[in-house]
């Protein structure tokens, strides 16, 4: 049994399967060997003559009974020889067509060429749209970008507490949290990348026949890489060249739109084919064109016209409004009707140009230019020079006849100042006498101690400022009369600075109240003047120059002064400002907050805008240092400008009031060098030492040296008692046989106060006003002087009465 286990097989029989199945095994093992491809080379032969028979059979029989064959025929070896022929023929074109990225059957189903991508070819483009309206289907991407959608409030909320936790765990957190934002990040760029394949593989059939062919290599170099194990290393090799060789062609695989001429073109031609009458094979290259794409700046769209096409205003409007109704943008078209073809072409509407930029006065105007200088010196007796306007051309104005009182509304930083010192400049040069009235005592600074410069610029005197325009009236009355009895008719000019004028009426409206009697009228009086100015000043040489915030005829004591400016200036003002300045007739121009830029406004509508002169400005100084500078040159050259042109007082007839000593305010009043360092004699020379405040000094002594060298403040201090080096002097005794002391209620007020029983100054102003036995006043100069005994006396009896 062991034995015959182990015995070898025996030998086949030579005679089983015959001798064709072994000349077919060694056929077959001999073609194996010979021929490329081995054994799947005769596969493949066997399978095309198959089809080749299967081909022929199906037209056998599609042909009827087949005819007897003529035996013997010579005709038959010949025609078979050709059927094969052709077949192998044919087999070869459509490997050709196939490794040659064509399309296997049929037409090209895109515009693409053998080396660029083309877009795909829709049945029915040359159709008319199958819809009731012939406006085409919105573009599928929206050229507008939505806004991105802002997170939430919660989303904000978890945001900011994943970035401050600082808690257990915070570390683990925080690598979680990049973990998952890391996985989504990968993920949407997958999903993208993902997307994007699928829409190139979609778009097969708009590649270029040289990314398809090379597709089809690569995809068979891999099929015989994995069946023919023999031609692996070539198949490999060809794969990889193919696969290098389509990277160039990878941008243009993706997807594109299709362009503007493929959207719009054919359904266009539809309409303009039957305006231009033209037969409906004809075909639309050939007559239109438009651009790939048409928001293309050099876009053109032509369009051949035939000669039947007149080619009137009608006909070319109504092209015209067809493309712009069709198709996206404004056209314009331009047409020829002269050459070998008569064409249209359209081009985007040219967008309107800006308007050319408005002209604008000079930057600045230098007050000492040379320019300038000539200017003022050519100026005739009733000229003033303004400034430059929007031609740089000079503006002079005359302040005579209708245009005899100026107003001023100028806001805060439009130069105002300047432009009010400017004026004076040229009123200088006029040898005329300025009043000047300003509680808010900046704008004229420059003006103080000029020689016929009268000014009134402390607000809590406002019976300085009442008596300074009470002289002007005076003034003015007196030149009215001399002129009627023809005593003299020229008079030489006096001008009248209000500055801040709304402030100032408050103010006298203020005292006004305070100091009128019982019975008389709340309306000031001071306002019926300054109108009498305005209506008569122009006969007699006299000029009001006001600057207002605001026209409110109720704050001018019911007077309408508004009227009364024939020429207004405004600047830096705003939209509101202007209605009730000017009103809603005069167009207002551009805003511009710059300094020394004005408005120079008319009754007659005329606007003129200009660049008033003034003081050089130097970027390298601060602003007060720059305005300090401003007030040094001004200052002198007012002092040159008296000496030049002199002064005279003719026809003032008496001199202006003198304002009145300006009181320091009450807290400094309540310091004396004895109870503090900031005592109104407090001014040390050198800044505050201790020697000066008396710490290093002695009982009684003065600090005057024996020498005498310190100013008069210094030498008025007294020093902390005990601590003087030199013995204490004896006060000087008041003369018994002096004449009691006259001084104004506010000085009295200060000197007594409340401890003698005297009470405040507004209580004392308002018993002398309304009391009928108040203590008579001594009247000096046109002010109201008293003695401290008289009101002492006057008090203490009021006192005994209650």
């Amino acid at each position: 049994m062991t034995a015959a286990l182990a015995a070898p097989p025996p030998e086949p029989d030579a005679q089983e399967g015959g001798w064709l199945s072994d000349a077919f095994a060694a056929v077959w093992n001999g073609l194996d060997g010979v021929l490329p491809g081995g054994n799947l080379t005769v596969l493949g032969v066997l399978f095309a003559l198959g089809a080749f028979a299967d081909q022929a059979s199906k037209r056998k029989k599609a042909g009827g009974p087949a005819k007897p064959r003529t035996p013997g025929s010579w005709k038959t070896p010949f025609v078979t020889l050709y059927k094969a022929v052709r077949s192998l023929v044919l087999f070869v074109w459509a490997l050709v067509r196939f490794y040659g990225g064509r399309e296997l059957r049929g037409p090209a189903r895109s515009t693409a060429t053998f080396w660029a991508a083309g877009t795909r070819i829709e049945k029915g483009d040359d159709q008319a749209a199958a819809m009731g309206s012939v406006a085409f289907a919105p573009p599928r991407i929206s050229l507008i970008k939505q806004p991105r959608r802002a997170p939430s409030l919660w989303a904000r909320k978890v945001a900011v507490w994943f970035k401050t936790y600082r808690g257990r765990g915070a570390r683990v957190l925080d690598r979680t949290t990049r973990a998952v934002l890391l996985a989504a990040r990968v993920t949407a760029k997958c999903w993208r990348a993902g997307r994007t394949t699928a829409r190139t593989l979609r778009n097969w059939g708009c590649w270029p026949y040289a990314a398809r062919a090379l597709v089809r290599v690569i995809v068979t170099a891999l099929v015989v890489f994995s069946v023919v194990p023999a031609w692996d290393v070539w198949a490999a090799l060809v794969a990889v060249l193919g696969t290098a060789l389509l990277g160039p062609f990878l941008p243009k695989m993706l997807p594109t739109e299709p362009g503007d001429d493929v959207v719009y073109g054919p359904k266009l031609w539809v309409v303009l084919r039957d305006d231009l009458k033209l037969p409906e094979d004809e075909p639309r290259e050939n007559w239109l064109q438009l651009p790939a794409r048409l928001a293309d700046e050099d876009a053109r769209i032509v369009l051949r016209l035939p000669w039947t096409y007149r080619g009137s205003d009608m006909e070319k409007e109504s092209i015209t409004a067809l493309l712009n109704s069709r198709l996206p943008g404004d056209w314009v078209g331009r047409y020829s009707f002269r050459g070998e073809h008569a064409t249209a072409v359209y081009t985007h509407k040219p967008a309107p140009k800006p308007p050319a930029p408005a002209p604008e006065p000079p930057a600045a105007v230098d007050i000492w230019d040379p320019r300038t200088q000539e200017i003022l010196a050519s100026l005739g007796p009733d000229d003033f020079y303004l400034g430059q306007d929007t031609f740089d051309r000079p503006v002079i104005q005359k302040m005579a006849d209708e245009q005899n009182s100026w107003a001023l509304s100028i806001g805060s930083g439009g130069g105002k100042s300047a432009f009010l010192q400017w004026l004076a400049v040229q009123m200088l040069m006029k040898r005329g006498t300025v009043v000047a009235i300003d509680p808010k005592m900046v704008s004229l600074t420059p003006l103080i101690g000029i020689e016929g410069v009268h000014e009134y610029i402390n607000p809590r005197a406002p019976l300085d400022m009442r008596a300074g325009l009470e002289w002007v009236a005076d003034v003015l009355d007196a030149r009215n009369f001399e002129k009627k009895n023809g005593w003299r008719t020229s008079f030489p000019p006096l001008y009248v600075f209000l500055e801040e004028a709304n402030h100032l009426a408050d103010i006298l409206k203020e005292q006004h109240s305070a100091d009128k009697k019982t019975g008389e009228s709340s309306a000031d009086p001071v306002w019926r003047d300054v109108a009498s100015i305005l209506r008569l000043g122009r006969e007699v040489n006299v000029h009001i120059i006001a600057v207002f915030q605001d026209f409110k005829d109720n704050q001018f004591g019911g007077v309408s002064l508004t009227p009364l400016f024939p020429m207004k200036f405004l600047g830096s003002y705003t939209e509101n400002q202007w209605k009730r300045i000017m009103g809603s007739r005069a167009e207002m121009p551009t805003i511009q907050k710059k300094a020394g830029r004005m408005v120079l406004a008319l009754d007659t509508g005329d606007v003129t805008r200009i660049q008033t002169p003034y003081a050089p400005w130097n970027p390298e100084l601060t602003k007060d240092q720059n305005q300090q500078e401003a007030y040094r040159l001004l200052t002198a050259y007012y002092k040159e400008l008296r000496a030049t042109h002199g002064y005279s007082t003719e026809a003032l007839y008496q001199a202006p009031p003198e304002p009145s000593v300006e009181e320091p305010p009450a807290f400094i009043r309540a310091l004396s060098r004895d109870e503090g360092p900031e005592g109104r004699n407090g001014g040390p020379e050198g800044g505050l030492s201790e020697e000066t405040t008396g710490r290093l000094s002695r009982q009684g002594a003065h600090v005057t040296p024996a020498d005498g060298s310190v100013t008069a403040p210094r030498d008025r201090l007294r020093l902390i008692p005990g601590q003087g080096q030199q013995e204490p002097q004896e006060v000087a005794q008041a003369d018994p046989t002096a004449p009691p002391e006259l001084l104004p209620l506010a000085e009295i007020s200060r000197r007594l106060g409340p401890a003698d029983g005297i009470p405040k100054y507004d209580t004392l102003r308002a018993h002398k006003t309304r009391r009928d036995d108040f203590p008579e006043p001594t009247i000096i100069n046109g002010k109201e002087l008293f003695t401290e005994s008289q009101i002492k006396a006057y008090y203490a009896a009021q006192e005994k009465k209650a």
